[in-house]
C-alpha cells in the first residue's frame, strides 16, 4: 500500500462520521494490508483528534482477503463504562450507540456471532482505584462460551454508565487475556475493546496517563495470541491514542503511523449510527463467517460490472438471489449457496473493485 493511498483514505475517515475499516484477516485498499443514572462529576479531559495527513483521493478502491479458520473464533467483548460513555455521540449517547450496534436482534453484531464464535463479555470501570472495597477494575462478565448470545445481550441491557466511573484499560485488558488464555490452543482469541477516551490506572485513577499500561497490556495480549482490536467511541478520541492501540494490539510498534509507516495498523472509529456501527463491528475479526461484507469505502451499485469477487477460487455473480448484491454504497451482501459456503466450510472469499481514478488500478 502506498503512503498516499492510506492518507487518503484516513482523510475519508475523518470527513465521514468516523467509520471503522476492515481489519484483521481482511485486506483493504489499492494493495494489500470490523436510561443513563446521573452523573455528578466533572467530565473526564479528552484529547481532541488530531487528523492523519491527507493526499490526493483514490476513491473507491477494494482489494479484501478473508480466510476463514476450521476453528470457530473465541471473541470477548470489552466495553467501557466510564462515566463518559453517557456522553452524547450522533443522536443517542455514546453507551446506546455501541450497545444498539452490538445487542439489537437480527441485525446487531450479536446476530453475527451466533452459533458462529465463542463470545464472551466484560463491561468494565474503577471508582476510586485500589480505594474501593470492590477492588478494581470493576467488571460485569459473562464467560466466554457457546451459545451465550442471549446471557450477554441480557447482560449488557442491564447495565450502564458508572457513576463516577474510571477507566482502567490496561487492567481490563489484562483480565480479558487471562479469561480467554485458559481456552484450548489453536482457537483464534480476540479482545474487541470499546473506549472513548483517555485511560487511567487502578493505582492512580485522576489524572488519565494510563497509556503506557493500556499499550503493554495490549501488547502482552498479543505475545499470548491474542489479538486485540480497539475501537474509538467519540467525535473527540485522541487519534493519537487509538493508533498506539491498534499498532500494539497487533504486535507492531506503537509509533508507527497510518499512512506513513506501511506497517501500521489502520486507526478503527465508530460511527455514529448503530446499524451502520453493527455492520462495520461484525466485519473487523476476519475469521468470523459473515456474509456482509464491510468494503471500508463508498462503491455504490452503479460500479457492479467493475467487481470481482471469488469464493474458494469460484467467480461470484453480481446476482442477489444466488451471488451478492449491494446493500449500500459501501456494504456487500452474499446471498444463496454462496453464504452458505460462507457459514459453512469455505475458506477464503476474495472481493476487489478497482480504483476510480483512470489512471491508477489494482495490480
Amino acid at each position: 500500500m502506498t503512503a498516499a493511498t492510506g492518507a487518503a483514505r484516513s482523510s475519508r475517515l475523518a470527513r465521514r462520521a468516523p467509520s471503522l475499516a476492515l481489519a484483521g484477516l481482511v485486506t483493504l485498499g489499492c494493495g494489500s494490508r470490523s436510561g443513563l443514572e446521573a452523573w455528578q462529576t466533572e467530565p473526564p479531559e479528552e484529547i481532541a483528534a488530531t487528523p492523519l495527513q491527507a493526499a490526493p483521493e483514490l476513491a473507491g478502491c477494494v482489494d479484501i482477503r478473508r480466510s476463514y479458520a476450521s476453528v470457530p473464533p473465541a471473541v470477548m467483548l470489552l466495553i467501557d463504562r466510564s462515566t463518559s460513555m453517557g456522553f452524547p455521540f450522533g443522536g443517542d449517547t455514546r453507551w446506546n450507540v455501541l450497545r444498539d450496534a452490538i445487542v439489537t436482534p437480527d441485525q446487531g453484531l450479536l446476530a453475527a456471532l451466533d452459533q458462529r464464535a465463542r463470545v464472551g463479555l466484560m463491561l468494565y470501570t474503577g471508582q476510586g482505584g485500589f480505594d474501593n472495597p470492590s477492588g478494581c477494575p470493576v467488571i460485569t462478565q459473562v464467560a466466554t462460551e457457546f451459545g451465550n448470545v442471549a446471557r450477554v445481550r441480557g447482560a449488557y441491557l442491564d447495565a450502564e454508565p458508572a457513576f463516577r466511573g474510571d477507566t482502567p484499560t490496561g487492567e481490563s485488558i489484562e483480565r480479558a487475556a487471562a479469561e480467554l488464555s485458559l481456552l484450548e490452543a489453536g482457537v483464534p482469541k480476540y479482545i474487541l475493546l470499546a473506549t472513548d477516551g483517555e485511560p487511567d490506572t487502578c493505582a492512580q485513577p485522576k489524572p488519565s496517563n494510563g497509556m503506557p499500561r493500556a499499550i503493554s497490556a495490549a501488547q502482552g495480549a498479543f505475545a499470548q495470541g491474542i489479538r486485540v482490536y480497539t475501537v474509538g467511541v467519540s467525535e473527540g478520541i485522541g487519534a493519537d491514542r487509538v493508533q498506539q492501540m491498534a499498532n500494539a494490539g497487533a504486535g507492531k510498534d506503537p509509533a508507527l503511523v497510518y499512512g506513513v509507516d506501511d506497517e501500521a495498523e489502520e486507526p478503527l472509529f465508530a460511527n455514529a449510527d448503530p446499524r451502520a456501527l453493527a455492520a462495520q463491528l461484525a466485519g473487523i475479526i476476519g475469521d468470523v463467517r459473515t456474509c456482509t461484507i464491510e468494503l471500508g469505502t463508498e462503491v455504490g451499485s452503479e460500479r457492479s460490472l467493475e467487481g470481482r469477487l471469488l469464493l474458494d477460487g469460484q467467480v461470484l455473480e453480481n446476482d442477489a438471489r444466488n451471488g451478492w448484491t449491494f446493500v449500500d454504497e459501501d456494504t456487500l451482501s452474499i446471498r444463496g449457496a454462496a453464504c452458505d459456503t460462507i457459514l459453512g466450510e469455505g475458506q477464503q472469499l476474495e472481493v476487489r473493485f478497482p480504483c476510480e481514478d483512470a489512471d491508477y488500478r489494482l495490480r
